[in-house]
């Protein structure tokens, strides 16, 4: 068969080069693994697939090989006519040329698809097993009836490997006794080689040309898996039968853990109670969860692939999403509390934690997000609140609450130069009226109080309860002259004082039925006008329940003013 064409069918790149290091020969295989055409790659030097500063030492590999012989393949790093970067396999032997030098014949494998799933593994933090490098093509050449003609050195190592014998080479040795079914055999792989066979039966009878299968050959302790590629060249004079077999042990092996590492990962994201997110850097969602789909309404068809990223992102806050996404890029933690859009419109308090993968030369390509509702934490948080600073029974700001009010009115004083008042309210008839009826009686009269009070003054000012049935009244953003803020609050004071003077109409349970309670009370208010001179909560305090006590004790229901000294 001639050398041309077993070099021209090869299913592997092979190429001849002399001691000078020039191509003289190569097949289309070879070109194209590294992206030339033949008429770019013949005549010149075989470094050129490699970088420049690798060039002289595999060149001086090449020379010694050449002259003293031994070993000369393994993986290379080399580079395709378009700067791309490659790894290959190869493997060399020494053959004469026309004028009795030695030449080295090269057979090289792309092996960059096994190499991208190490990283592909390695970048997703997956189940990294190392991946057993793959073995150079074992290859054979048949003739028509199956025997073997010649076989490369890959293929002999395989077989002594194997407990062959190398001297079947010699013995015009049928390579269909050497893979011919066992019947009696019908272990993992059996239904492989019948199918091989009779495979391999058509193309040495010429009914194909061509085909591969996938085999498993196991040993008692290696878990083995092979790629068998058979190629009739019909134009060869006789027919030739090209054999190789290709170990994807290593591919085989990462792709099963590949697989079985995905799936693990996505029943745990499928578990999580958050919601879980992976994002392209144009927003296209990746990956949801089932907790995300639960907790926004919508179906994992509508968040996937529709490039809407974060639907349920309120579209009043996308700059300091952006904002935030950028901060994650740069390396820094992204963590933000945000009131999301369901569905159906309805919002919950969220706590959303982003973070940045990036591949293996640090650049971002995705963002991953988690979402937990903190709607109850939120309750809880608001709970807390309202008991720490709400009474209970009115939802009237306490006294502690009432404190921090004054404060931040003698503060807006300070600002503005106008006067604010406090109202010291006390009920005048609401002792009887626990006495004759109990508690939840009184505690009617109370919330109906808080209500009353309400009503009477501005979204600005503050109603609170102080304790038992005393009030307290904060009217702030008076004016800056005393006496037309002495005005403005008699007249809040009196619709005050009006208000509670109403009769109150008390349901109640009486045998199972309701009735109503009549009550008339009024209220002593006590009013405290003040400025931020010198002011403090203690001394306006002090001054709202002295005037509280005078109207008290002038009759009740009446309204008094104690002016500040520095008023007066």
């Amino acid at each position: 068969m001639p050398f041309d064409e077993v070099l021209r069918q090869s299913p592997i790149g092979m190429a001849v080069i002399n001691f000078d290091g020039t191509y003289e020969a190569l097949n289309e295989v070879y070109c194209n693994i590294y992206g030339y055409t033949k008429a770019q790659m013949l005549g010149h030097c075989f470094t050129m697939v490699f970088k420049p500063e690798a060039r002289a030492s595999v060149l001086e590999l090449h020379q010694r090989f050449l002259k003293t012989g031994g070993i000369l393949g393994g993986e290379w790093e080399v580079q395709r006519a378009d700067g791309t970067v490659l790894h290959v396999i190869s493997e060399s032997a020494q053959v004469p040329g026309i004028d009795g030098t030695m030449r080295r014949l090269v057979y090289v494998t792309d092996i960059t698809t096994r190499k991208k799933i190490e990283r592909d593994l390695e970048a997703s933090h997956l189940f990294v097993h190392s991946v057993l490098d793959a073995l150079p093509a074992q290859i054979c050449v048949l003739d028509e009836k199956g025997i073997i003609l010649s076989a490369n050195s890959a293929w002999i190592n395989f077989l002594i490997s194997n407990g062959g014998n190398p001297e079947i080479l010699l013995k015009q040795t049928s390579y269909l006794d050497l893979c011919k079914p066992d019947a009696k055999v019908t272990n993992k792989g059996s239904l492989e080689a019948e199918l091989f066979y009779e495979k391999l039966l058509e193309v040495l009878a010429g009914d194909n040309n061509y085909f591969e299968i996938e085999y498993p050959s196991h040993l008692p302790d290696e878990r083995r898996w092979f790629i068998a590629r058979v190629t009739r060249i019909p134009s060869a004079e006789p027919p030739r039968i090209i054999v190789s077999h290709d170990n994807v042990t290593a591919l085989k092996v990462a792709q099963v853990e590949l697989h079985e590492s995905l799936t693990f990962t996505r029943k745990l994201i499928n578990s999580m109670q958050d919601g879980f997110t992976v994002l392209e850097r144009n927003g296209r969602a990746l990956e949801v969860n089932p907790a995300l789909c639960r907790m926004t309404g919508f179906m994992d068809t509508e968040l996937l692939r529709s490039g809407a990223g974060f639907p349920y992102w309120p579209q009043d806050e996308n700059d300091q999403l952006q904002a935030l996404l950028q901060r994650v890029l740069q390396g820094a933690e992204g963590e933000i509390e945000v009131s999301l859009i369901r569905k159906n419109g309805t919002r919950f308090p969220a706590n959303m934690t982003f973070s940045c993968v990036k591949d293996e030369n640090g650049y971002p390509i995705n963002y991953i997000a988690t979402i937990k509702d903190i709607t109850e934490r939120k309750r809880m948080e608001d709970d807390v609140h309202r008991l720490a600073f709400y009474d209970p029974l009115t939802n009237l700001p306490n006294r502690r609450l009432l404190h921090d009010r004054i404060e931040q009115s003698i503060a807006a004083g300070k600002r503005s130069g106008n006067h604010a008042a406090l109202l010291m309210i006390d009920l005048d008839n609401f002792k009887p009226l626990n006495d004759n009826f109990g508690h939840d009686v009184g505690d009617l009269l109370l919330i109906e109080v808080a209500s009353r009070l309400r009503s009477c003054v501005r979204e600005i000012d503050t109603v609170a309860r102080f304790g038992g049935d005393e009030f307290v009244v904060i009217i702030s953003e008076l004016q800056s002259e005393s006496g037309n803020s002495k005005n403005q609050v008699t007249v809040i004071a009196e619709k005050i004082r009006n208000a509670l003077c109403t009769p109150y109409m008390l349901p109640i349970q009486y045998d199972g039925k309701p009735e109503y309670i009549e009550h008339r009370c009024s209220a002593s208010i006590g009013v405290a006008l003040f400025n931020s001179h010198n002011t403090t909560e203690t001394q306006v305090m002090k001054w709202a329940d002295k005037a509280m006590y005078q109207a008290k004790d002038d009759g009740r229901n009446l309204i008094r003013f104690y002016v500040a000294p520095s008023l007066q």
